[in-house]
């Protein structure tokens, strides 16, 4: 009796087994015939571009570094940080009490120079020095006669020795300073004119000159229209070589100097429009536009990615700027690439083969067909497409994968926009 009972419970088992399978059959027969169930999107045509995001600093426009070479101390300071000020506004005066005394000693030496100059150049000196030779010749004349009278008479025992020694002093005396002025007159026809001493002459007015407009220089003036950014200027002190005094900047025109890698570079052009957003103002974004890239790249140190060539990129900020001031970081939102009125699809919709190459499926009379594609300018959440065959409004399967083949049957399950 064990025994049928056991034999009655296998054969229903079975029965249920069967019936089960019969049932699941079934229904997968209606599923192949009714289609697998796919969510689609439409083609659609719009303006697509693609941006780069990159990061700067925030500097002035217009921008001026005072320094200077003045090398006295200075006196007074009339501004401080953050004050504004106005083109020729006196920010600074140095103690120039020092510099008038050295003028005056300039001129004195000027003076002195002068008349050295002009005294060694006289032709009236040199005329009156002539004179003076032809005077002295005629004296040193008569003191040789009369030495070599007194030499004759001094043997004829008629005059003294000692007049006779005195005749003699008196004759090398008149040859000797005869000589001398010969010397000084020749020293003084070959000197005139001395390039030289010219020169020197030059040196004295030039300096003179100098120490007279560096009064100019005692007073400090703003040659822009701004705010002051730094005060390094310090009463009493000395400007040391080119040390900067004080940077104004131009706060109301700000820019941001980018570096873009080179593969990118080719894709930007001047005059083309930025977003730009900051950490320092949340929820906030400002405009730009690019207004130079440079014509040299640069080597950049990058810590991720190690030595990269990059090429500065200047934008200028445009229209509402409350809030931004130099020295910020800011990141750009630079459009690389734009199209208008093409094809889009969401990166959904891309399928990647293995052989790398992309297409689409569309949805056409219930069964799917694979077109192929190329990819062109992509933005955040849509992708430019190519191809032949697409039009705007065709059905496109979103989150196809490897089981997806031609001329497979599916089932639009839900439309989405």
């Amino acid at each position: 009796m064990a025994r049928k009972s056991k034999k009655w419970t296998m054969i229903f088992i079975g029965f249920i087994v069967v019936v089960l399978f019969t049932l699941a059959l079934t229904k997968l027969n209606i599923a192949m015939e009714k289609g697998l169930s796919v969510t689609s999107i439409d083609v659609d045509k719009q303006d697509i571009s693609s941006y780069m995001m990159v990061q700067g600093k925030l500097e002035s426009k217009i921008k001026s570094e005072i320094s200077s070479d003045f090398s006295y101390r200075i006196n007074d300071i009339y501004v401080k940080v953050g004050d504004k000020v106005k083109k020729g506004e006196v920010l600074a005066k140095f103690d120039i009490k020092e510099l008038n005394f050295d003028i005056e000693c300039a001129k004195l030496e000027l003076e002195i120079q002068e008349e050295q100059y002009k005294e060694k150049n006289s032709e009236e000196n040199i005329l009156s020095l002539k004179k003076d030779i032809e005077n002295q010749e005629i004296d040193v004349r008569i003191l040789s006669n009369k030495y070599e009278r007194n030499k004759i008479l001094y043997e004829s025992g008629v005059v003294a020795k000692d007049e006779l020694e005195t005749s003699y002093d008196e004759y090398i005396k008149s040859k000797n300073s005869l000589e001398k002025n010969i010397l000084e007159l020749n020293k003084i026809i070959k000197e005139k004119d001395n390039k030289s001493d010219l020169k020197a002459l030059e040196l004295k007015k030039i300096n003179l000159t100098q120490k007279i407009e560096n009064i100019s220089k005692s007073t400090v003036v703003s040659p822009i229209d701004g705010t002051i950014t730094a005060v390094n200027a310090r009463i009493g002190s000395m400007p040391k070589g080119t040390e900067g005094l004080f940077i104004i900047e131009d706060l109301s025109k700000l820019k941001a100097t980018f570096y873009i890698n080179e593969f990118d570079i080719s894709q930007l052009k001047i005059g083309r429009t930025v977003e730009l957003t900051t950490e320092s103002i949340q929820n906030k974004t400002f405009e730009g536009k690019i207004t130079n890239i440079y014509p040299t790249a640069q080597v950049e140190q990058n810590a991720a990615s190690g030595k990269q060539i990059v090429i500065p990129v200047e934008v200028e900020l445009t229209g509402d700027i409350a809030g931004l001031r130099p020295g910020l970081t800011i990141e750009s939102k630079i459009e690389t690439q734009i199209e208008n009125e093409v094809l889009v699809l969401p990166y959904e919709a891309i399928y990647e083969k293995v052989d790398k190459t992309n297409c689409v499926f569309l949805v056409d009379s219930g069964m799917l067909k694979e077109i192929p594609v190329e990819l062109g300018v992509e933005s955040d959440l849509l992708v430019q497409i190519i191809a032949d065959g697409i039009k705007v409004g065709d059905k496109v399967v979103l989150n196809p994968d490897e089981t997806y083949s031609d001329g497979m049957k599916v089932n639009i399950d839900e439309y989405a926009e």
